[in-house]
């Protein structure tokens, strides 16, 4: 049975920067969460756990860029090859500033910086997405990177008579649900691709299909809670948050069908969004929800 895994926003591989700007708010290395899936779930879905296929699809190279080198960030000199000039003429015209107002804005630009290093590319890989997603006759970039990363998942899926268990973050959840909803209900040439269990955590998937933002969002949706993605494309679904992490929302009353709950991730308001993936309670979890989905699939 493969293990596939859908990292969310803000994750680079090729950018120490923003590397060390994201480990700052508790970002989980790819190798800690490789580790801890072969460790807690690969032993639940198969004898062989040794052989099951644990894999990241990366897709963050294909996320935002800043076209003039982030030239509208405030906290940045304009043009950073000449910064020690520009440091000069600040204090130049700082030198006729009142003390007070100098340290005010001191100590603003010395806050808003570790922010600008962080938000603007969080930000800016959502509206990328959204922007370039495409639809089932022309999918954009990323959802191409990611349906090729679930179709050698389902190959070897196949190929070991296992099914196949995804594990999103943030992001990569709204990616897979688009995926569910509408690319591969559309795209005959992935109908291999079916993922059996599904577990989205700290998504914003509720929250997107309250706003309309999917492909598959109906106008004049609600009361009544949208419908459960094809089963066709889509088995069990856990979809989890944690109370303290504010970019985590539910889905239970706005999809219909899926086990929703909360997790204690026992972190901070500045790491909870990350630190599921560091606790090795919740792949115990998973593990357990997993274990229990393909007893009741046997079953029936």
């Amino acid at each position: 049975m493969p293990i596939v895994f859908v990292h969310g926003v803000a994750v680079r591989d090729e950018d120490a920067g923003l590397a060390r700007a994201s480990k700052a708010i508790g970002e989980v290395p790819w190798p800690a969460i490789e580790a801890k899936l072969r460790e807690h779930v690969a032993p639940a879905i198969s004898d062989d756990p040794g052989g099951v296929p644990v894999m990241r699809i990366y897709w963050g190279d294909l996320g935002a860029h800043f076209a003039f080198g982030g030239r509208s960030l405030v906290s940045r000199p304009l043009d950073p090859s000449a910064a020690a000039e520009e440091a000069l003429a600040v204090a130049a015209d700082a030198a006729l500033e009142p003390r007070r107002v100098r340290g005010l804005r001191g100590a603003a630009t010395s806050l808003r910086r570790p922010f600008e290093d962080f938000v603007p590319v969080f930000l800016g890989d959502v509206m990328t997405y959204i922007s370039t997603r495409g639809t089932a006759q022309a999918p954009g970039p990323i959802i191409e990177r990611v349906l090729a990363g679930l179709d050698t998942a389902a190959f070897a899926a196949e190929s070991r008579g296992e099914p196949l268990v995804v594990l999103t973050h943030s992001m990569g959840g709204q990616i897979v649900y688009d995926l569910v909803t509408h690319f591969l209900p559309r795209m005959p040439e992935h109908r291999g691709v079916r993922i059996d269990y599904w577990c989205a955590a700290a998504s914003q998937v509720g929250l997107f299909e309250e706003l309309g933002l999917f492909l598959e969002s109906a106008p004049g949706r609600g009361p009544e809670p949208t419908a459960y993605p094809p089963s066709e494309h889509l088995g069990g679904w856990w979809n989890v948050w944690d109370h303290a992490d504010l970019l985590s929302f539910r889905a239970e009353g706005v999809v219909d069908g899926v086990d929703d709950s909360a997790f204690f991730a026992a972190g901070s308001l500045a790491t909870d969004h990350y630190r599921y993936l560091a606790n090795a309670g919740f792949y115990r979890a998973l593990a357990g929800r997993v274990e229990n989905w393909l007893a009741r699939s046997t079953e029936e």
